[in-house]
């Protein structure tokens, strides 16, 4: 079955230059080390003293359930991103950048090529480690502005070839803009 269900939204004229899906192992990655992070942490109740010896010997009890009670809660988040991976796609055609996306159903969002003012690229750590290539491209408009006290709005994230790609954008972007004012 065809998870990209983008040609259904495709406007008359409209033509599919790219599709990208989305690099799952780094958001798994990033998952884990939350979830790590947040286990260390609470392990750290393991050895808590309580007042009396009676609130000492239930400590390791209660970490355990709190402990446990995470894990499920990750467990549940994982499997829900990994099925919300299923229905991601970037989609650039000659008129938008579109991102499908959806945990049972599919939705969609987008914006003109034409009314694109900003594009940065975005590597993280884990980009750098997995030597892959991937990161992330911002997109800005008016109605969607790029902040540095709030997360971007729209963005392609964890897609291959990066920079090759931001170029390809950058260009797309520019030649819209050029023939919109001509």
């Amino acid at each position: 079955m065809n998870r990209n269900q983008t040609s259904k939204i495709l406007m008359k004229d409209e033509k599919v230059l790219y599709t990208y899906k989305p690099y799952l192992l780094k958001t798994i990655i990033t998952s884990v080390l939350v979830y790590l992070f947040i286990a260390v942490f609470l392990s750290i109740l393991y050895f808590v003293p309580g007042e009396t010896l009676e609130e000492t010997a239930r400590m390791p009890l209660i970490a355990t359930l709190i402990l446990s009670g995470w894990t499920l809660l990750y467990l549940i988040i994982l499997v829900c991103q990994i099925l919300a991976h299923r229905n991601k796609f970037f989609t650039v055609t000659n008129k938008r950048f579109i991102i499908q996306k959806g945990l049972l159903g599919i939705d969609f969002e987008s914006i003109p090529v034409d009314a694109v003012q900003y594009i940065s690229v975005n590597v993280s750590v884990i980009d750098k480690l997995l030597k892959k290539g991937t990161g992330t491209v911002i997109f800005g408009t008016i109605s969607t502005p790029v902040t540095a006290n709030q997360a971007a709005k729209f963005m392609f994230s964890n897609i291959f070839d990066v920079y090759a790609n931001y170029k390809v954008f950058k260009e797309l972007s520019d030649s819209a803009k050029e023939e919109v004012s001509n």
